[in-house]
């Protein structure tokens, strides 16, 4: 059998991405073929490639027709059934979260798997048939993620796995407080790991959610269930069966990731309730029936009867691309946009520049109010500078009037001076000498 599975990465180590190298190597293993159509393509493409798999980016390099198509995430399963409109398809929704994981109808789609409670429920709100949905639980390749040795009475070393961030500082915190050495790795770390089953081996408490977390509970690893979107708690014998029903996942994520419930978590950490989980996740996450269930199903799917004509089908198609091709409409496209770029859509875009005008113009208008203001202050500096101008054309004069008057007065001195000269050179030769000394002796005692 021929197996065109979809994905929009295969590239790093996400859950999905997982999924597919897992299910790749199964079927391949299995004796089928497989072939890979992703728009991403990084380090995961290349050991796909080594071990003999077709992994592609266009469409246009699949030469072969497949038997069936798998497709996970919308986007690249429409190339798949665009390109291949004969081909019976099998539709995987891994999220009950994420847009680009909804389910879509088509008459191509014959069959839906879920990986969980979450997702069933998601699939069954969006007009999947119950009849023509399984769930599908995730498996783990128990022969690469070997078990450890049995835990210590107490952590001492912890991994927090996480592709988002805002339960960073909780979990360093907590361990911090519990003296736990904390390593961090996934997306929202910058870190990765290309041999998570040999690091797993080295820790001995777990922060994760959904598949990280069940590769951790199947090596031993005891398991606290946590991330950015909230906190189940600490993974246990009395809850694993429900739990892993719910994929370890969002599902289980009913209250925020806070420092108290970690410390809470971590303070139950027990060896002997740990072994017994990973007992259960070993017994029960084998790929063997995860690659059995996938091709019974695919199966189902070819042999399915589809009464549907090609037109039916190419209007499906249509209606696919009007939803998730880009256009000036905000339909699906624009929420799977956000989710993948961060992008913003056009009624935010919208109100966005209605803000940046309403702003500006209310810039522009304070901007005017104090250009009115420095206009009147202009106005005044006239008015004073007018004022200083009278006033110091009256002190110019005032400057002229006392010129004159200090020269006229000056030449009175002068005057006064030369009479002075005149009257004491009178009284020196007109008055004898001893009574000069009388006159001076007189006026000292005075």
């Amino acid at each position: 059998m021929r197996i065109l599975i979809t994905n929009l990465f295969v590239s790093q180590n996400s859950g999905s991405e997982s999924v597919v190298e897992l299910l790749a190597d199964g079927l391949r293993g299995a004796g089928h073929q497989t072939m890979l159509l992703a728009p991403m393509l990084g380090d995961m493409a290349d050991r796909l490639r080594s071990r003999g798999h077709q992994v592609v980016d266009r469409i246009a390099e699949i030469i072969e027709r497949p038997d069936v198509i798998h497709g996970q995430h919308l986007t690249p399963c429409l190339t798949a059934v665009a390109r291949f409109p004969d081909v019976p398809a099998v539709f995987s929704c891994h999220s009950a979260f994420f847009e680009v994981e909804a389910p879509m109808l088509h008459p191509q789609i014959r069959h839906w798997i879920a990986v969980d409670e979450a997702c069933k429920a998601r699939c069954l709100s969006r007009g999947v048939p119950a009849d023509r949905l399984d769930i599908v639980f995730n498996a783990v390749d128990l022969e690469r993620f070997k078990q450890r040795p049995r835990l210590p009475s107490r952590p001492q070393r912890g991994l927090l796995l996480t592709k988002n961030f805002e339960h960073q500082q909780a979990v360093r915190e907590a361990c911090l407080k519990s003296g736990i050495h904390l390593d961090e790795l996934g997306s929202a770390t910058g870190r990765y790991s290309y041999q998570l089953e040999k690091d797993l081996l080295e820790y001995d408490i777990v922060f994760a959610t959904a598949r990280m977390a069940i590769e951790a509970a199947a090596v031993g690893c005891s398991v606290v269930v946590c991330d950015g979107r909230g906190f189940a708690g600490l993974l246990t014998a009395g809850n694993m069966e429900m739990w892993r029903r719910m994929n370890l996942g969002v599902g289980l994520l009913t209250r925020p990731t806070t420092i108290h419930d970690l410390l809470e978590a971590i303070s139950r950490f027990d060896a002997d309730d740990a072994a017994e989980v990973t007992a259960y996740f070993r017994g029960t996450v084998g790929a063997g029936d995860f690659i059995k269930e996938h091709l019974r199903i695919y199966d189902q799917a070819i042999q399915a009867n589809s009464a549907t004509t090609a037109d039916e089908r190419s209007l499906a198609t249509a209606c696919w691309i009007e939803e998730i091709g880009v256009s000036a409409s905000p339909r699906k496209w624009l929420q799977i946009a956000k989710e993948l770029h961060g992008l913003v859509g056009p009624e935010t875009s919208l109100l966005q520049l209605l803000q940046s005008n309403t702003e500006t113009l209310e810039g522009s208008a304070v901007a005017l109010a104090d250009l009115g203001g420095q206009v009147n202050s202009i106005k005044l500096d006239t008015a004073q500078l007018d004022s200083l101008s009278h006033a110091s054309a009256s002190i110019v004069n005032v400057t002229e009037i006392t010129r004159d008057t200090l020269s006229r007065i000056d030449q009175n001195l002068a005057v006064l001076s030369d009479l002075a000269s005149k009257l004491k050179r009178l009284y020196n030769s007109s008055t004898p000498l001893f009574l000069r000394k009388i006159l001076l002796r007189m006026r000292e005692r005075i």
